[in-house]
Order: C-alpha cells, then sequence, then structure tokens
C-alpha cells in the first residue's frame, strides 16, 4: 500500500513540476542549441578566399552584368549550371556597393533595378558595417540574418517564456522554423523584415511605428504589422487621430524612398511574377505535382519516414499541411486583443492567394509566413489543451527537413555537385592516355545530379583528339545529341562526312561511322547550317545543339582491314 502511495505521490509531484514554468536556464540551453547549428553551418562555410559569400548565392549570369567592383570582389560564384541564375540575394548584396544608386550600370546589373532598390535597408546596414570596403561589405550582408537571428532568439524568449512548456515547445519550433532557415540559406531580406516587424508591435506605440518604418524598407509587406499597432477602441476621434500618426511614421520613409528610387532610376518597376492568384490555387498546383510524382516519381513508400530527409516532393506536401493547419487554428482561436494575433490573422488570405511561380519553390512560402507560424505557435502555448500535442505536430511538421537540408547540404560544403564524367574512352592499355579536348564553338560545361552537357554555340564547332601512341587507332564515336529546334546536322573527320542527318527536341543517339586516328591531334568537326535559338525564356543565350554522354572507343586495327581516312 505504501509503495502505490509512493508512485501516485511521485506521479502528482512530476505532474506538478510539468505544469509548471519551465526555468530560464532552459530556454538558454535550446537557444544555446540552435546557435550550436547555426554556428557550425557558418564556420564550415566561410574560406579565407571567399568569406561568407557562398550564402549569398550568387549566380554566374548576373555576375557577368555587374557593377564593376562587384565584378573585381572576390566572392564565392555557384559552379552548378542550372545555379547560374543565383537567388535574390544577389541582388540586395550588389546595390549594398552602391546604395545611393549612383553607378548606371546598376540598371542593367540587377533583374529588377526598383523593385530590388526599394529593399534598402540591408544593403545600407551592409556598407556601414563594411566601412565602404567591398569584401567586407558582401561579408556583411552575407552576416546580416545571423546577427538578426540573435536578437531573435531573445525575443522569442520573452514571448514564450510566460507560456510554460508549451511556450518552450514554441520557442524551440520557431528558432529554427522553415522561413527562417530558408532566409537565412540565401541571405534574404525576409526574416530580418519579419524580425523588425515583431518587434515594431511588442513596442508599439510611435516607437513602435519607427522601427515597423525600417522593417518596411526591408519588405514592404512588412508594413502589414499596422494592423498590430492601430488601436480599435474609442474614443474613436482620438483613436483615429492615432492611428493616422502611427501610420505616417511607419509608411513615411518607405514614400520618401521610393520617391528617390524612381527619380535616381527613372525605370518602371517589372511584375515581379504572378506572385498572387485565385485563392487556393496555387496550392492545388502544387499538390497536383506531388500526385504525379507519388505515383509514377520516385519516391520509395516502404521508406517513407527516411525518404522525408531526401524528398522535397514529401517535404512540399508537409508544408502545405502545416501551414493549412496553422491557418485554421489562427482562424478559428481568434485573440482580437492579442497584436500578434492581428498580424498572423492578416497575412493568412496573402498566403492563401500566393500564385503557383511561388510555389514553384515550397520554401519561398515557408519565409512569407513567418507571422503566421509566430502567431500559431504563440497562440497553441497560450492554449495548451488536450489537442495540444497533435496540433503542434501538424503546425511544425516540416521543421525537421528545413534543418536537416540545411546543415547536410550547405553545412557541409556541398553546396554543388561535382560535375560527372564530361566524357568516356574506352581503349587499349597502350593508349590508355588518349584524351579528347572541346574546341571553338562550345559553351562551358552544364551539368545536373546524373549527367553533363555542352551547347554548341556556332555553326562549327570541333572535337580535338590526341593520340598518343606511335600507332594509327581505330575510332568510334558514340553519343546523344538534342537541339532546340529542328536542324540539320553532320560530323566530319578532314573533310570527311561521318554522318549526317537531323535532330530536334528529343535527344537522339548518334554513332557516326569508325575512322583512323594516327599519332597526335585529330579533329571531328560538327556543322549545321541552320542559326542558334534561344535556349528557354529565361535563358537570352542564343545555341544550336547539345551534347552528352560522349564515349570515344578505341580498338587497334586489323591489318587488312579499310577505314575511312
Amino acid at each position: 500500500m505504501s509503495s502505490r502511495f509512493s508512485l501516485v505521490v511521485l506521479v502528482q509531484e512530476i505532474l506538478r513540476r510539468f505544469s509548471a514554468r519551465p526555468p530560464f536556464w532552459l530556454f538558454g540551453l535550446v537557444g544555446a542549441a540552435a546557435l550550436a547549428v547555426l554556428l557550425s553551418i557558418y564556420v564550415r562555410v566561410y574560406s579565407p578566399a571567399y568569406g561568407l559569400t557562398p550564402l549569398i548565392r550568387i549566380g554566374s549570369e548576373f555576375n557577368r552584368r555587374g557593377l564593376a567592383v562587384y565584378q573585381a570582389t572576390p566572392k564565392y560564384i555557384d559552379p552548378y549550371p542550372p545555379h547560374r541564375w543565383g537567388f535574390d540575394g544577389q541582388h540586395y548584396a550588389q546595390i549594398a556597393l552602391d546604395p545611393l544608386l549612383r553607378d548606371p550600370q546598376i540598371k542593367t546589373a540587377i533583374d529588377n533595378p526598383p523593385y530590388r532598390a526599394r529593399r534598402i535597408l540591408l544593403p545600407w546596414l551592409a556598407w556601414l558595417g563594411g566601412l565602404g570596403r567591398p569584401f567586407w561589405i558582401l561579408n556583411v550582408y552575407a552576416a546580416l540574418n545571423f546577427v538578426f537571428w540573435l536578437g531573435f532568439a531573445v525575443m522569442m524568449a520573452v514571448i514564450f517564456r510566460p507560456h510554460r512548456w508549451a511556450g518552450l515547445a514554441g520557442f524551440s519550433a520557431m528558432l529554427l522554423t522553415c522561413g527562417v532557415i530558408e532566409s537565412m540559406w540565401a541571405s534574404l531580406a525576409d526574416f530580418p523584415g519579419f524580425s523588425l516587424m515583431t518587434l515594431a508591435v511588442l513596442a508599439g506605440g510611435s516607437g513602435g511605428a519607427g522601427v515597423l518604418a525600417l522593417a518596411a524598407l526591408t519588405r514592404e509587406t512588412s508594413l502589414f504589422g499596422l494592423v498590430g499597432l492601430w488601436d480599435f477602441k474609442p474614443p474613436w476621434r482620438d483613436t483615429l487621430r492615432q492611428n493616422l500618426r502611427v501610420s505616417l511614421i511607419a509608411a513615411g520613409p518607405m514614400v520618401l524612398w521610393f520617391a528617390y528610387v524612381a527619380w535616381r532610376l527613372r525605370m518602371a518597376a517589372t511584375a515581379d511574377g504572378d506572385n498572387l492568384d485565385w485563392p487556393l490555387r496555387g496550392i492545388m498546383g502544387k499538390l497536383g505535382e506531388f500526385s504525379v510524382v507519388a505515383v509514377h516519381g520516385h519516391i520509395r513508400w516502404h521508406r517513407w519516414i527516411f525518404e522525408l530527409y531526401k524528398s522535397p516532393e514529401l517535404h512540399a506536401l508537409l508544408t502545405i499541411v502545416a501551414l493549412l493547419t496553422q491557418c485554421l487554428y489562427v482562424l478559428t482561436h481568434r485573440v482580437w486583443e492579442n497584436r500578434l494575433w492581428r498580424v498572423g490573422a492578416l497575412f493568412v488570405p496573402f498566403f492563401l492567394c500566393i500564385g503557383a511561380p511561388s510555389w514553384e519553390s515550397h520554401f519561398t512560402i515557408t519565409r512569407h509566413v513567418l507571422p503566421i507560424t509566430l502567431a500559431f505557435n504563440l497562440l497553441l502555448a497560450m492554449r495548451p489543451g488536450r489537442a495540444w500535442f497533435v496540433w503542434f505536430l501538424l503546425g511544425n511538421c516540416f521543421v525537421p527537413f528545413g534543418i536537416y537540408q540545411f546543415y547536410h547540404y550547405l553545412g557541409a560544403n556541398r553546396l554543388s555537385p561535382p560535375p560527372p564524367a564530361e566524357f568516356q574512352i574506352v581503349s587499349p592499355p597502350s593508349s590508355a592516355a588518349a584524351s579528347v579536348h572541346f574546341g571553338q564553338g562550345w559553351s562551358d560545361l552544364e551539368w545536373n545530379e546524373r549527367e553533363s552537357w555542352r551547347w554548341a554555340a556556332q555553326q562549327e564547332a570541333d572535337l580535338l583528339i590526341t593520340n598518343p601512341t606511335q600507332q594509327r587507332l581505330e575510332a568510334e564515336l558514340s553519343f546523344v545529341v538534342e537541339s532546340v529546334n529542328s536542324r540539320d546536322l553532320e560530323v566530319a573527320v578532314r573533310d570527311v562526312r561521318l554522318w549526317a542527318g537531323s535532330v530536334a527536341g528529343t535527344g537522339r543517339l548518334v554513332r557516326p561511322a569508325r575512322f583512323l586516328l594516327p599519332p597526335g591531334g585529330t579533329r571531328v568537326e560538327f556543322r549545321t547550317p541552320q542559326p542558334p535559338a534561344p535556349r528557354e525564356p529565361t535563358d537570352n543565350r542564343l545555341v544550336l545543339f547539345k551534347l552528352q554522354d560522349l564515349q570515344l572507343n578505341l580498338t587497334v586495327p586489323p591489318v587488312g582491314v579499310k577505314t575511312l581516312p
């Protein structure tokens, strides 16, 4: 009887301690663990030659057209061809080198100058922190998301600590949620803007409006935070006057800066994609893509748990589940007097109307809806009922994948996959040193995870095959060729045609006739009479055809057997 009584007392004591407010050091421990993850990634990314610039995700295309000082500044340029356009952070980093927009080259150096130049706060902070030195400026810009994260972690501890253990769970989920990870991964303006907007709402009044003005100069949608600063109580005349004053303080600097950008650049901002659409249309499109991959794709369903960390398609599904859960909870648990709830609720219709182009990379969505994620986790911590765990799990089920991806790929310095072998040579031992060199008329090597290729950029392109031996060899080529449009192609050696035919938009396996390879170098010529054409709408390069899966088979010709000269 006494042992049973002792067990009951022990259980009651555990429950009592669990329901009490967790000690402050436990919040510090969780924050320190998250900080350790981030620091380990930043340390691994850093190099003496490039600093932290891999975090900016700079593509070769915009480096070529960049400001002279930008091109001359050492920085990491992603060599992976599909990443040649880079990402949004590279434009703000380049503006940081000339935050007053005085260099006329800025009009062609970035993708949408009026649109990018409006978000000027981070470029100015980078310029000031870098003391005007280009290499320092780029590295300060790359580190700004991390600096904001330090303040954000403290702010989250203040917000969540009063809400006991559920608050600790919400605090843990917010520190490395996917929207934060995505912004840090590519040095974007979303997370700093969100952090400043949250601080403004917490501060309230004219001081909060001043902080919101900084947030609006980081990202325009931060002005949604005004709904968290406005009062909605009588006397209405005084309330209206106060709300108007707060609005002018928050929006005034942004309006003045927009006017300066329009005067300096004298350009109209182009549309930044079809970001908004009918409600749920973008989500349904993404679900349609997932259904195709689920049925016909590469997901190994028998290893579903392990695939979560390898399959972006599965994570896209979890992202939709998590964000719809957050929206549902925020809309069905209304707390009008809570300023953060009002901001999160205002972002819900914005999220539901995000169009398909933004859903192409579902990580993009997670940084757009950070206010919803905060409102959800805060409200859930304030009301830890019986279904708390189910809501928490569904609303944050996408978090582990983001942490894994950030650490595994970026933290492990897997910034770009190495190119697969460009060609394969099958030869007898005596000619093992034979080589193939792409001569004039070819683009730089491009590749993805599975294969590599080159585009022919001129109507006459050639390969140089070197035979290092003192005997003649017989050579046989095979390759896959594909064209952006229908065209004729001829392959010749020493003006003798080996193969001729037509190629089009699908890959065609070609095996030209065998030919002799005397000691030294031999040129294989590729000729097409049709002019080049654009590769794709977003790629302004003019190309002709693509050559991949090149294989050279070398043999010693039998005596008396005739081969093409």
